[in-house]
């Protein structure tokens, strides 16, 4: 068995600087063939943060939807950031292999999708189940480091089976003092500090550290850009994370809207510079008309092409 594969660098325009994606081809002849336990080898092979493999629709049942898989080295996603980006943007520069698809269907949902030639971004709607978790872990760096002046720091999920310790650190010095996660490696996967029995009790804790630049101020009446320097740290250092700077805006617009009428809020994250691989991540999160909820959130981004190639599955 052969399957085609293209690698793409997301959330850049640049080769070999944002984060490293695999995507696997599946044609329709083969959906029904290739296995969970050999996707998850390829993905292993890889040995990339996520690979995605991208299912050709099946002839007479077009609807505009491709079936996506996220796997990482270790298990399977029911949704993460840049893979989706990567996916999209590689369907929208390829509309002779996938005519009228316009949304990625993955075990957190169905999600739409659009490429803008003015700006070169791909735009997504995050199927978001956002939660804030009751347990807190201790801040790593209490004290001067410590940008929240909390203890402790907030465990939110973006979606049933990703969720992230949000840690907040004074300044980009102090953000480069992380080297490792809140939770050990091997506990990445045991959602120990999730909500119990909530649904939500499953799949993987990471730990995301984030200074806030400030707002860059708009023009026309737009509110303008909160800017944010980030890192993520789980079962390795993830150069640029959609998933994890989803589930952080969406916490910092509920807890802005405690002070603000501000319904719709926009982000720009900057991550991975420590790591050579400077991602550039966008973000736009409306709230609940009562500022308790989420009620969207888009994440935008570019990718470019790397490499490309065929695998052997037997």
């Amino acid at each position: 068995m052969q399957l085609p594969f293209k690698t793409v660098d997301v959330f850049t325009t640049t080769p070999y600087i944002g984060n490293p994606l695999a995507i696997i081809r599946v044609p329709s002849s083969l959906r029904n063939i290739l296995t969970e336990e050999q996707k998850q080898k390829i993905a292993r092979e890889f040995n990339l943060s996520e690979t995605t493999f991208l299912h050709e629709p099946v002839p007479g049942t077009e609807d505009g939807t491709a079936d996506v898989d996220i796997f990482t080295p270790i298990s399977r996603l029911a949704f993460a950031g840049h893979p989706t980006i990567g996916t999209a943007m590689y369907v929208s520069q390829h509309p002779e292999m996938y005519p009228g698809i316009k949304q990625l269907k993955m075990l957190a949902g169905t999600i739409p999708f659009t490429y803008s030639e003015h700006s070169g971004r791909v735009s997504v709607n995050v199927p978001h189940a956002f939660r804030i978790h009751r347990s807190r872990l201790a801040h790593p760096f209490p004290g001067k480091e410590d940008g929240s002046g909390s203890a402790t720091v907030p465990l939110v999920s973006i979606v049933k089976g990703m969720a992230f310790n949000l840690v907040s650190m004074r300044d980009v010095q102090a953000l480069g003092l992380p080297t490792k996660g809140l939770l050990p490696v091997e506990e990445c996967y045991k959602a120990e500090y999730l909500d119990r029995g909530s649904g939500w009790d499953v799949g993987y804790t990471g730990t995301f550290y984030y200074t806030d630049l400030g707002i860059e101020e708009g023009i026309e009446g737009d509110a303008g850009v909160r800017k944010l320097r980030t890192r993520s740290i789980g079962t390795r250092e993830d150069p640029g994370t959609g998933s994890a700077s989803c589930a952080l805006c969406c916490y910092l617009a509920i807890v802005a809207r405690q002070s603000s009428a501000e319904q719709v809020q926009k982000f720009h994250l900057t991550q991975g510079v420590e790591m050579g691989r400077r991602c550039d991540i966008f973000i736009t999160v409306q709230t609940t008309e009562d500022g308790k909820g989420i009620e969207s959130v888009e994440l935008s981004g570019t990718a470019v092409i790397v490499m490309k190639g065929s695998l052997t599955i037997d």
